[in-house]
């Protein structure tokens, strides 16, 4: 184990040299400020913020926590494994950037809007299959990253795409070449796909003025939105709201949006937002991997097909070489 977390260092050192994004709602750090690349300790554990205290954890732990948080324990192993190598690549990326303010005393935290959703395998909310499942998923996969140039990819990944996924270049602004759009089947089988947000006209006045004080909303709740831009995979990537240009971004988050791929509809006192996807839809999409599993797919093709031009390397065997 000592071995192979000290190798993982080596590799997350090569991250500084990459254009690095971080995901709105994980975190925008930037690389020129960034720490030293983080340390392993000699117990070799990271520390994990835990509802809000230190908790010293092996990686495997950790990436165990995180499978158990993010994806349904009754996924199919093959995207139970897929979620297992992203989760550990990410966390190393997010290792090499040292600790943020945001927990100085940890390397990594259990907020999914900065690290990744973290859960304890030992609270009582999983039967014993499901437990079972999660485990062999990390255990089949230890030590496995994806790699770009050397170096741990952002291994972003989210609930639920469109009919594709969105490319990081759309969303967050960077072109990143392993994160692009690519068709993602299977959404439909997520309950949620489909979704709606109704907001008053006085609530949106006083959300929108708020946000975006020179937008003039003095006529009514049909003339407010106009001249949208989308991605390929139809996210808003920025629309005119009461004239000024926003990024859909911006509205998925000051209105509590399921992503960006939304229309609007307009009644005389309130505007219906209707999504689709669940997530910022880019990187691996949980649902996609589902329906690919399910149809014949291991987690290395899961992860090649959302990945593209990505390595798998084990860093068992780097360590042992």
């Amino acid at each position: 184990m000592r071995r192979l977390l000290f190798t993982a260092v080596l590799l997350v050192a090569a991250l500084f040299l990459l254009p690095m994004l971080w995901p709105q709602d994980i975190s925008h750090e930037s690389a020129e400020g960034a720490a030293e690349t983080a340390a392993v300790s000699e117990n070799e554990t990271v520390t994990v913020q835990i509802d809000g205290k230190p908790t010293e954890l092996t990686l495997e732990s950790y990436v165990e926590g995180v499978t158990a948080a993010e994806i349904p324990a009754d996924f199919p192993r093959e995207a139970l494994r897929a979620q297992a190598v992203a989760a550990r690549t990410y966390a190393l990326c997010k290792l090499s950037r040292g600790r943020p303010d945001a927990h100085p005393d940890a390397d990594l935290c259990d907020d999914y809007r900065h690290c990744a959703a973290y859960r304890s395998p030992a609270v009582p909310v999983f039967g014993t299959d499901e437990l079972s499942a999660i485990r062999a998923a990390v255990r089949d996969t230890e030590g496995e990253i994806l790699t770009s140039e050397g170096a741990p990819i952002a291994a972003v990944f989210h609930c639920v795409s469109g009919p594709r996924t969105e490319s990081a270049a759309d969303v967050w602004g960077e072109d990143v070449p392993y994160l692009q759009s690519v068709v993602s089947p299977g959404g439909t089988a997520f309950d949620g796909y489909e979704s709606a947000v109704t907001v008053s006209a006085d609530e949106f006045r006083e959300k929108a003025g708020s946000a975006f004080p020179a937008a003039d909303l003095s006529g009514p709740p049909s003339a407010w939105f106009k001249a949208s831009v989308r991605s390929d995979a139809g996210g808003i990537k920025t629309v005119k709201l009461g004239g000024v240009t926003v990024e859909g971004t911006a509205v998925r988050e000051l209105f509590g949006l399921r992503s960006t791929n939304f229309t609007v509809t307009t009644a005389d006192d309130s505007l219906t937002f209707h999504t689709i996807g669940y997530g910022h839809g880019v990187g691996l999409s949980q649902y996609g991997a589902k329906y690919m599993a399910e149809n014949g797919a291991d987690y290395r093709e899961i992860l090649a097909h959302y990945y593209p031009g990505t390595e798998l390397v084990s860093l068992n065997e780097k360590a042992a070489a």
